[in-house]
């Protein structure tokens, strides 16, 4: 008798603990606030902009392309006199100031060159460029006139940056937030809310600005005076903002 009694307790626990559950997993079903998303920028009212911000620096480096070519009727004339004038080239840039870091190998090339009809080698060409960063823009015309002087006869698109934009940058994010603040309230002035806080900051990350290059290759004989003007160069950022609305 004992036992039949443990045999229907047992039973009676068992179907009891059975309708809990089914009771449990009834309310997790119909109840969508047990699963609210992290942060609550989806189920929260909210508006988002785009923030943008640019600010103007002055240029403190420069960059350009300096080397030389030269022709003979053998590879062996060719190279040697353009090594001779390279080295008298790399020899001025240390001479004024440029450390030898900032002297960096471009370009060698040697190729033959033809009669008028291009089917006859009548002799052969050698190029050596160099990318040189000047970080001293007050003689950089000096500069200029004096490798043209020991041999040049290539520069190259001379351009213009800032060594190190932190400053600038942080300057240009600072005004895409604030920009993005007075974008958000006016939506929400506009709508009849008010601006809560920031919900969601996400920076659109872009390219570094480049200067356009300016001017070409030249000759030996084209130098006579480089005038330089840097200009301004500009620094962006832009920032997408999600702001509560209250």
């Amino acid at each position: 008798m004992a036992s039949r009694t443990l045999v229907i307790f047992g039973i009676f626990v068992s179907v009891l603990l059975v309708a809990i559950l089914a009771i449990v997993l009834s309310l997790l079903l119909t109840n969508p606030a047990q699963a609210q998303p992290v942060g609550g920028a989806s189920s929260a009212r909210h508006v988002t902009v785009i923030g943008h911000g640019e600010v103007k620096g002055v240029p403190d480096t420069a960059y350009v392309q300096i080397g030389v070519e030269t022709e003979a009727n053998t590879t062996q004339a060719a190279l040697a006199q353009n090594n001779t004038q390279a080295e008298a080239i790399i020899a001025r840039l240390k001479e004024l100031g440029v450390a030898e870091k900032d002297i960096q190998t471009s370009s060698f090339d040697i190729s033959a060159t033809y009669d008028n009809a291009g089917r006859q080698v009548v002799g052969y060409r050698v190029s050596n460029m160099v990318s040189v960063t000047i970080r001293d823009l007050d003689q950089a015309g000096t500069l200029l006139d004096q490798v043209v002087q020991v041999g040049a006869n290539r520069v190259y698109g001379i351009r213009f940056g800032v060594a190190d934009p932190t400053e600038l940058l942080t300057q240009a994010r600072d005004q895409a937030v604030a920009d993005a603040r007075v974008r958000a309230g006016q939506l929400a002035q506009s709508s009849g809310n008010n601006l809560g806080d920031i919900l969601v900051i996400t920076e659109s990350i872009g390219s570094m600005p480049f200067p356009v290059q300016q001017g070409r290759g030249f000759a030996e004989d084209a130098m006579a005076s480089v005038p330089i003007q840097t200009g301004e160069q500009s620094f962006s950022a832009q920032v997408q903002v999600t702001f509560e609305l209250r």
